[in-house]
């Protein structure tokens, strides 16, 4: 096998290449407790990303076994990704915390892939995956003066993955049809656009691939399952077996995550988010509504660590949304000036799209999940976006995430003997895995 098939295997499971090998896959039968084993590990790594230090959620280095980044075994490598695919689909739904553990952990083992990768080739990587839709940006296709403002702004360099540190990834090097942006979690926004190109740092290409696969194993599992359905084909006892390791990885991963939220307690917002409440002018509305409070409000109120989760994974009542959170984002609109609802009543839809519900106004629980559930922005992105609301205090100093600050007040305030100080160095504690 030549290097380039073999580098187009490891970063791409869907390839043609990758398929051919898979067929070379031992019959289920046949199939022993090292492939079952080997699906443990694929997934185990990813399923516990938080610890308890001191009553504090800390967020713990996501790093998978250097075997999932360089596999050593190609056939055996690809194997364990269609075995660990397959008995997903078989044993549970599409959309279910399962399925979406499964493709979480996986998308991170390649995106890691790619950047090693990149690290590597750097621009030849679009040679190496052919038909992605990306190509080189020339020295001279951004207006210099333009160029300085992007730099200005940081608009490529927020970090996107607690892995990344290189600032190098967040250099403009490749360009996509802006089209080619809209199926991924990105908003336009988030790039400089000419001429029909949206213009990418390295960082940004790695996180597009990334999804792609993403999105490419919920297709693949979902037709695995509808075939076995049409079939009425039973799990086979192996599938069954990788099932029920997913199961259990997931459900462990899913009781770190509940029970984190509760009851709102505005004396522990940060405070952008008591500014935010209180009403911005025009020009700010938008982002301080629709984006910051409406992600801060949900995910304190539900779960601050919800991961790649969606909202009825942890509430299986709609009022939590329509009585609690709800009435306070629409208060906070209507305190802009002007009110923001008043000249911009899609705006309540744009809040329900980044909730998870879609892009809809009144939506039911079982809407949950046909968007992504937006995490609270970075503070970074909030003092780009909004500065007149960020006024750090000396807690904000030593985090990164408004909602990290939330829960921090929180539970300090479950231990009134507990030193600020040890408070703050938790934080940091934190920060230094994030």
């Amino acid at each position: 096998m030549n290097p380039s098939d073999r580098k187009l295997i490891v970063l791409d499971p869907f390839s043609r290449e990758a398929r051919e090998l898979a067929k070379k896959t031992p019959p289920l039968d046949a199939l022993g407790q090292r492939y079952i084993q080997a699906c443990r590990e694929r997934i185990e790594w990813f399923a516990s990303p938080f610890l308890e230090k001191d009553g504090i959620p800390v967020q713990i280095e996501r790093s998978p076994p250097d075997v999932l980044i360089e596999p050593p075994d190609l056939q055996f490598d690809i194997s364990v990704f269609y075995l660990l695919m397959q008995s997903c689909a078989a044993c549970f739904p599409p959309g279910s915390f399962e399925a979406r553990t499964v493709i979480s952990a996986n998308r991170e083992i390649f995106r890691r892939r790619l950047k090693a990768c990149y690290a590597e080739t750097q621009e030849a990587i679009l040679d190496l995956l052919p038909d992605i839709g990306v190509a080189k940006a020339g020295p001279d296709e951004i207006p210099r003066q333009d160029l300085y403002k992007i730099m200005a702004l940081r608009k490529f360099a927020e970090m996107r993955s607690a892995s990344v540190t290189s600032s190098t990834l967040h250099e403009i090097k490749f360009k996509a049809n802006w089209t080619r942006i809209l199926p991924t979690t990105y908003d336009l926004t988030d790039f400089y656009i000419k001429d029909g190109w949206a213009y990418l740092s390295a960082n940004d290409l790695l996180e597009l691939l990334s999804q792609d696969i993403g999105r490419r194993m919920e297709l693949y599992m979902s037709q695995v399952r509808q075939k076995m359905d049409a079939a009425k084909v039973k799990p086979h006892p192996t599938f069954r077996s990788v099932g029920k390791i997913i199961s259990d990885l997931s459900s462990k991963s899913h009781e770190d995550l509940v029970g984190m939220g509760g009851e709102l307690r505005e004396e522990f917002y940060p405070p952008c988010i008591k500014q935010a409440e209180q009403g911005v002018d025009a020009g700010s509305r938008n982002y301080a509504v629709t984006v910051l409070l409406t992600s801060f409000l949900s995910h304190a109120r539900i779960s601050p660590f919800a991961g790649d989760a969606k909202i009825s994974d942890f509430i299986d009542d709609m009022s939590v949304i329509t009585s609690e959170i709800l009435p306070r984002i629409y208060e906070a609109g209507a305190r802009c000036n002007p009110p923001l609802f008043d000249d911009q009543p899609v705006e309540k839809a744009n809040i329900m799209y980044h909730l998870g519900f879609g892009l809809i106004e009144n939506p039911r629980l079982e809407d949950s999940g046909n968007s992504t559930w937006y995490i609270p922005p970075n503070c970074e992105k909030i003092q780009r976006e909004v500065p007149m609301l960020c006024k750090p205090d000396a807690l904000c100093r030593r985090i990164k995430n408004p909602i990290i600050y939330y829960v921090i007040k929180a539970r300090g305030s479950e231990r009134p003997r507990e030193s600020t100080s040890s408070l703050a160095g938790i934080a940091q504690a934190r920060d230094r895995r994030s």
